[in-house]
């Protein structure tokens, strides 16, 4: 099992751009790509792929491919390694602790309910949710929106991601790769902030090892190389903001009448981290034990004094009493019949999740 690194993860390469942007933190820097910013480039690519971990890069492409060639350093992801936490601490330079959006479902006291925060819906009847309290809570600031620099910034995403100033959404990846050849070839110095929800959904579709996958991960090899030669005088950053494994097996929590019983709300975080709120400690952990060869788990207050996600602060009461974590395994936590049943997955602590390659590609 892989602790988040504070020192060596995907915070400390935002942190590292926000700091090459101008805006001072006290978060550590990654020397080797500091070292590669400081040459000055005009043109500075970061790319986010979301899922290409080590794991999916090493099944899927050979040692010689464009993108292991240029893999500078291996890192790791948050905890919970999923994407709402992963990709706002990317985008914020926060620490998960800080902007606390921790997972796919969180429960809130205000509202009685478990909400799937990015869709803004009940994660148990998908009602739609409008509720200040979650508007308030989803607050969270691009850290390239207060830049003290002489580089434009802008940024590509695909159209459910808006930001005020230079956007671009794209429908396609053929797009989205047009679409940076094009801001690299603008005058001046340019700082280019891009989100590709790619392999991810792949791999959540047909597993980590499919056919599916290795073509998606061939074509983005592919389409980055031809990027960074068409570049000059730039460097070209990508991370994903975690990775995946295999699914293979599917434990159906919401079949655990002992569990619940012991539980003041639903299940809720992610499917190879299950966060509890508990009623009953001694009814629980009789309860939970039966899955103690599947997982492993942890008390919430033991994991903050372990430095799981940063400085402890007032959103960490959003994760509750424990957290149940899967093993380095081919399965994953079912919290209702309307959960979804995916080949590839993560969330989890093991190497295939936790990972990262940091891709550095210097075009002159």
């Amino acid at each position: 099992m892989v602790k988040p690194d504070w020192k060596n993860s995907i915070l400390n390469v935002s942190a590292t751009l926000s700091q090459f942007l101008g805006n001072s933190n006290d978060i550590p820097k990654i020397d080797i790509l500091r070292n590669v910013l400081d040459k000055g480039y005009d043109t500075v690519v970061y790319i986010c792929f979301d899922g290409l971990g080590m794991y999916p890069l090493q099944q899927n492409l050979p040692q010689d491919s464009f993108l292991r060639r240029h893999v500078a350093s291996t890192i790791t992801s948050v905890f919970p390694s999923t994407t709402t936490n992963a990709t706002t601490t990317l985008k914020s330079a926060t620490y998960p602790s800080q902007h606390g959006l921790f997972g796919w479902s969180l429960y809130f006291d205000e509202l009685k309910r478990c909400i799937d925060i990015y869709w803004s819906q009940d994660s148990y009847t998908e009602q739609p949710i409008s509720s200040s309290v979650l508007d308030d809570y989803m607050k969270c600031d691009f850290y390239f929106d207060s830049i003290k620099s002489d580089y434009t910034v802008t940024t590509i995403f695909p159209p459910y991601i808006t930001r005020q100033g230079n956007n671009y959404n794209y429908q396609s990846m053929d797009e989205m790769f047009s679409l940076l050849e094009s801001v690299t070839r603008q005058n001046g110095k340019n700082f280019i902030y891009c989100y590709c929800g790619q392999p991810d959904s792949t791999m959540h579709e047909f597993g980590v090892t499919s056919k599916e996958a290795q073509e998606k991960i061939i074509y983005i090899n592919d389409k980055v190389e031809e990027l960074a030669k068409s570049m000059k005088n730039g460097v070209v950053i990508i991370t994903p903001d975690h990775g995946q494994t295999d699914i293979t097996d599917h434990i159906k929590l919401y079949e655990d009448e002992e569990l619940k019983q012991s539980l003041r709300t639903p299940f809720y975080l992610e499917a190879r981290a299950v966060a509890f709120r508990v009623k009953d400690e001694d009814a629980f952990l009789k309860a939970v034990s039966k899955y103690q060869n599947d997982a492993t788990l942890y008390k919430v207050s033991d994991m903050v004094k372990d430095n799981f996600f940063g400085p402890s602060s007032e959103r960490i009461s959003m994760l509750g009493d424990y957290i149940l974590v899967m093993n380095d395994n081919e399965k994953q936590f079912v919290f209702s019949q309307r959960h979804m049943l995916f080949k590839g997955h993560h969330t989890g602590l093991s190497e295939k999740e936790m990972l990262l390659p940091l891709v550095i590609v210097e075009c002159k």
